[in-house]
């Protein structure tokens, strides 16, 4: 058993001598228009929670992600839509996505085209989930771009899912996305189906009015997400902006691996 032990805290030792720390990300919170904050003094929770911490107290970068929603950006003055960033396009600007098979799948406006590329998944008006699969060699944003556009990017496909299997998008392989629970990290760093514990969640009061326990599973991946970075995932952006007032604007957590209080969140 004591052998045991120490292997186990070597190769702790070894994880985090091999994540490079963490520079100040503004990629995904500029996007959507919204101002990073400093690191602030978190509300008093205890931080000495069962488990193994990643990093020194809030050194690994938050961000959010979430179910971009069609009816939403029908509305021109809905609030819950980003209203700067890299998807702000003239509304009136038409597109059509496509399957990667190349099956025509509809025309959306260019800015809810723009958030699905961004986001991963989205929620059609007509009730359809759908999924981002990837660059592909037609549908939205096909070469030749006017380079003077912001979203001048290879195309992207996407792919409809099984609403009963992923009612709110798909993570990573095979993995449906649970709100607030699911949250997408660098996989070299954090194995896809491992429970963090996240100290500064825990007591956060979520917008339907529950309290989170601090439990969170890694659920995803995302080109942007790399080393230590976590992106989690909160369903609407009416929600991001609820949580990020709750959150008093902090943006850097600590997350903990192996804590016996969020196990019941590990694949059986």
């Amino acid at each position: 058993m004591r052998l045991l032990a120490v292997l186990r805290l070597a190769g702790l030792a070894l994880l985090l001598g091999l994540v490079a720390p963490a520079r100040a990300d503004t990629s995904k919170l500029s996007k959507e228009d919204v101002p990073l904050q400093t690191k602030a003094a978190q509300r008093g929770k205890d931080k000495r929670c069962c488990g193994y911490p990643l990093v020194d107290d809030q050194q690994w970068a938050l961000r959010f992600y979430w179910l971009s929603i069609e009816t939403d950006y029908e509305d021109t003055t809905s609030t819950n839509v980003p209203k700067g960033g890299a998807c702000a396009v003239p509304a009136n600007r038409w597109v059509e996505i496509y399957t990667r098979e190349g099956y025509f799948f509809g025309r959306i406006p260019e800015r809810y085209a723009c958030s699905l590329r961004l986001e991963g998944s989205g929620l059609l008006r007509d009730g359809r989930v759908i999924n981002y699969t990837g660059p592909c060699k037609f549908g939205y944003g096909t070469p030749p771009r006017d380079p003077r556009r912001r979203d001048n990017l290879p195309a992207t496909c996407f792919e409809q899912l099984d609403i009963t299997d992923y009612p709110f998008g798909r993570g990573a392989g095979q993995r449906p996305l649970i709100p607030f629970k699911s949250v997408a990290v660098d996989p070299r760093v954090v194995r896809i189906g491992e429970p963090l514990y996240v100290p500064e969640f825990d007591g956060l009061l979520l917008p339907d009015g529950s309290i989170h326990d601090g439990c969170v599973r890694a659920d995803d991946t995302g080109g942007g997400i790399k080393g230590r970075k976590l992106d989690f995932f909160v369903v609407t952006y009416g929600n991001f902006r609820f949580l990020l007032d709750e959150l008093f604007g902090v943006t850097w957590i600590t997350p903990y691996v192996e804590a016996p209080r969020c196990q019941y969140l590990r694949d059986l």
